[in-house]
């Protein structure tokens, strides 16, 4: 196998706050000649048929893409060199005349039950075997949105079109806005989209790093720079701190400013300086409750910059919020609908990246607060690294939680901490929960842990038949990466009676 081809700092960064890349694979136009033909024979005459999760073993060339030097380099360097390929994938088929959808993200089959996690943990790729110009229905993205849930406004994020070359690919974050556009030309537009997951936390850059410096020259249309910088910072392995720059006196005015690009433009300056931030918090935690959400988000990210001396503005806002889980089980949100958690979601994203410092709060915030607030703390506490056995001790509370979504994101964050003999047994419990989200993000986090999870193996054994197709999926990649004789006793019985053949068809069956 070839060395993986590296994305380079520019790429990284670009990939940061566009959210996006346009690649091109290193197969020859031949490949890409015959995976078109033979996605034209599963799609059929009317274009009705779809192999959906079976789309892999159906056309095992595919593999060839994802072994190709420039999948396995930007995958690599977005989500670390463990990343492993979540169970679920789709042919995409976009035949003549096809109306465009509408704009969206994925769901991660768990909805908004999950924090939708800005830092780079999934990422999708989405490969066409024939050129895509922008007539021909390409996937359009608003450039910068994953780091929102309402619907962007066209007027101020346009969207943009995601055209390739045959054998192109678009790298995504796994939550940005996106959606099939229409049609127009007399041709078939295919697309397949695979989902790819990070198992562990970056230690050091995984690309081609040589400049440490945020460096973004071509930004999209929202400057979310306090963001930005902190995602940088996370994928490095090191801590965002603040830079000395001077921020002007008249910057905190542009806060209140009318105009949502200014109000950014403001807390960027503010950025700047974490003497600047920690003098103008309650200006700050007041843009939480913003209309225009990016504004709200990139507070909460500045807000960080101040330390310890954030902690009761964001606290505050997660103790407030004592209802029920607003989000329900919708995709997103679409911009019409009334949106009551968004200033508890700012304040968890701004108190996971205070660090450890937030901890003894979030603890409290999760066994005190309302459903919504317990699940964001859960998350929080998930993402803060180095926290203790307290903190594992009260994720393993919360498996047991009423509430389906704290649940959900207590099981998710114990795949992010070391494993611990109480982890394994509240994860290895959670894998035969009544709520199948529960069961396949239990089986998820024991498959980020690895060889540590040992001790779960009977459980792994009993979720290969779980109904939901997600479990068995995630279990497989945990008994594979466990890799033990007794791993290894349950997983190959299950992959051989499991065996998809790619010759057998009704023309031909035997």
């Amino acid at each position: 196998m070839t060395v993986p081809i590296l994305l380079t700092d520019a790429q990284m960064q670009r990939f940061i706050a566009h959210g996006y890349l346009l690649l091109q694979t290193t197969l020859p136009e031949a490949f890409h000649q015959e995976i078109y033909r033979k996605f034209d024979a599963l799609a059929g005459e009317d274009a009705a048929r779809n192999p959906g999760n079976n789309l892999l073993p159906a056309v095992p060339e595919l593999n060839q893409v994802f072994s190709d030097p420039v999948v396995r380099g930007a995958l690599t360097s977005v989500l670390g060199p463990d990343y492993v390929m979540h169970p679920h994938r789709a042919l995409h088929n976009n035949p003549p005349g096809s109306d465009a959808q509408n704009m969206h993200k994925d769901s991660y089959w768990g909805y908004l039950r999950r924090v939708r996690n800005h830092r780079s943990r999934w990422a999708m790729i989405m490969y066409v075997p024939q050129a895509t110009p922008p007539e021909r229905g390409p996937t359009g993205v608003v450039p910068g949105s994953q780091y929102q849930m309402q619907l962007p406004d066209e007027a101020v994020m346009p969207e943009a079109a995601g055209s390739l070359q045959a054998g192109g690919f678009l790298l995504i974050h796994y939550d940005i806005w996106h959606r099939k556009m229409k049609n127009f030309t007399n041709d078939k537009r295919f697309m397949m989209k695979f989902e790819f997951i990070r198992m562990n936390a970056p230690a050091r850059p995984s690309w081609d790093h040589k400049d440490p410096a945020w460096r973004l020259d071509d930004p999209p249309a929202v400057d979310l720079s306090a963001v930005w910088r902190r995602q940088w910072a996370w994928l490095r392995g090191t801590t965002a701190e603040a830079s000395a720059n001077a921020v002007p006196a008249e910057a905190a005015s542009g806060l209140t400013d009318a105009d949502p690009r200014r109000r950014l433009a403001a807390i960027s300056a503010l950025a700047g300086s974490a003497e600047a931030v920690r003098a103008h918090l309650p200006q700050l935690a007041a843009c939480l409750n913003d209309p225009f959400e990016p504004v709200s988000v990139d507070a909460a990210y500045a807000m960080a910059f101040a330390g310890a001396a954030a902690l009761p503005y964001l606290l505050d806002v997660l103790n407030a919020d004592s209802g029920e889980d607003p989000d329900g089980n919708r995709r997103s949100h679409d911009g019409k609908a009334p949106d009551p958690g968004r200033p508890a979601r700012g304040a968890a994203y701004g108190l996971a990246e205070i660090g450890l410092p937030a901890v003894p709060g979030l603890l409290a915030v999760l066994r005190e607060a309302g459903p919504h607030g317990r699940k964001l703390a859960a998350f929080a506490l998930g993402e803060i690294a180095g926290t203790g056995p307290e903190v594992t001790e009260a994720l393993c509370q919360a498996t047991g939680d009423a509430a389906a979504a704290v649940r959900i994101n207590a099981v998710e964050a114990l795949g992010l901490k070391p494993a611990t003999p109480a982890g394994i047994a509240a994860l290895s419990r959670a894998i035969r929960d009544e709520d199948p989200q529960v069961r396949f993000s239990a089986a998820l986090s024991l498959a980020q842990l690895g060889p540590d999870a040992e001790a779960a193996v009977p459980a792994l054994e009993g979720a290969l038949t779980d109904e939901n197709r997600y479990v068995p999926g995630y279990a497989v990649e945990a008994l594979e990466r466990i890799a033990s004789p007794s791993a290894m006793r349950v997983l190959m019985p299950f992959l051989k009676t499991s065996r998809w053949c790619p010759h057998t068809s009704p023309a031909s069956i035997y």
